[in-house]
């Protein structure tokens, strides 16, 4: 008879999941080493998959922090009880798990208090300058919320950053109204947004300029909350060895760039001026030359741009941005267009060839090139007005 009651026993505690359920829950299982608590939490869609979660976790030191997240953001208490249950396998186990209660008896400031819901971020599409928008909604256990949002520059900076208590209904409406000026927006982890940020607070500390003030108020608690990556956040979706051996065609460089997220990217007209000015002067040179010496000439003139335009630094810039491109659009469903963008960003940092330039870096001057002629032939060749996120305006 003990025999049949053991098996009645442990039913009580076994979590029944779904097949699609169980791949979800395998998934992020597996997500434990390699994600931040936050990271893996987001992507927990209800209390049922919570339940799921937890039943599966390994006894482990290193889940006692995702423990917490779970039951900060999942007050049932079903979820309750199964982390309970998840606690007393730790403690047989002899792993400490005083960190799971203990946040919450912690005074703390506004920032820190506990939150029921996991921070909500936010980011653009990078823009020809470089410059993205980004946006962070930090729930607090309160009615009100600390929203951040911002544009930065991996070449300046910051361009503009606030941080401010709103309440849910102005942070949404904020948030809408800034993703339809500067969007579309993704949602990404709290540790992508804090790399980018990051990444701007370096570059204007490098130039010796301050940062926003909002930014620095909220700097402490990113940096204590969330650690930064450590690559670019697109290999976590697609992995470099997928993309890799992908021999990026003329026509694929040439299609990504007339996406229209990527409108923008054109190179800077200040440092193509002189360049192209050289090219204007070969074709009304009094000097009697054949096409084909014309032809060579200009050729010669535009392999000059390449090199001093896109040194090792700023060949690296591109590929980060390429990266983060390639980022945006597998979010928003694209994921060939993202393979493309990716094979692009690989490509920028190979060594061209003898015979060949780089083929993304050649494509971006044709295209600017000719967006730039043409406006100089219809303006009558006065001044370029790109619009309000491209280049400057341009006199020529």
């Amino acid at each position: 008879m003990k025999r049949k009651k053991r098996p009645k026993k442990r039913s009580a505690h076994r979590f029944p999941v779904s097949p699609e359920l169980e791949i979800l829950v395998g998934e992020l299982v597996r997500e434990i080493e390699t994600r931040t608590p936050d990271d893996v939490v987001a992507r927990v869609p209800d209390s049922h998959c919570a339940q799921g979660l937890i039943a599966c976790l390994p006894a482990d030191e290193s889940v006692v922090p995702l423990l917490l997240a779970l039951k900060t953001k999942f007050r049932e208490k079903e979820v309750a009880k199964a982390i309970r249950r998840a606690v007393f396998r730790l403690n047989q186990k002899g792993v400490s798990t005083q960190g799971v209660y203990a946040k919450e008896e912690v005074p703390s400031t506004i920032l820190k208090a506990p939150q029921k819901e996991p921070p909500r971020c936010y980011v653009g599409p990078v823009k020809g300058s470089g410059a993205r928008a980004v946006a962070l909604i930090l729930h607090r256990g309160g009615k009100g919320l600390d929203a951040g949002f911002g544009v930065v520059s991996d070449a300046e900076g910051f361009q503009e950053f606030f941080f401010r208590t709103l309440s849910r209904k102005d942070a949404k409406e904020l948030r809408e109204q800034f993703s339809e000026d500067a969007g579309p927006f993704v949602e990404t982890s709290l540790a992508h947004a804090a790399t980018i940020l990051e990444a701007a607070y370096q570059r204007q500390q490098a130039a010796k300029s301050s940062a926003p003030a909002d930014y620095l108020e909220l700097r402490p608690w990113l940096l204590e909350t969330t650690p930064l990556l450590e690559r670019p956040v697109i290999y976590d979706l697609l992995p470099e060895s997928d993309v890799s051996e992908h021999v990026i065609t003329d026509l694929e460089i040439k299609a990504l760039f007339e996406h229209p997220l990527m409108a923008t990217w054109l190179i800077e007209i200040d440092a193509l001026r002189p360049f192209m000015e050289d090219m204007f002067r070969v074709n009304e040179s009094p000097i009697v030359l054949t096409e084909g010496q014309k032809a060579a000439r200009v050729r010669e003139i535009q392999e000059k741009c390449m090199a001093q335009i896109f040194t090792v630094e700023e060949r690296e810039r591109l590929r980060h941005r390429l990266e983060e491109m390639a980022y945006l659009l597998f979010k928003l469903g694209q994921e060939d267009t993202a393979g493309i963008a990716l094979a692009a960003a690989l490509s920028v940092v190979r060594e061209a060839s003898i015979l060949k330039a780089d083929p993304v870096v050649e494509t971006l001057l044709e295209r600017s090139l000719a967006i730039y002629t043409r406006a100089i032939e219809e303006g009558g060749g006065k001044r370029i007005r790109e619009n309000e996120s491209a280049s400057p305006i341009v006199m020529l």
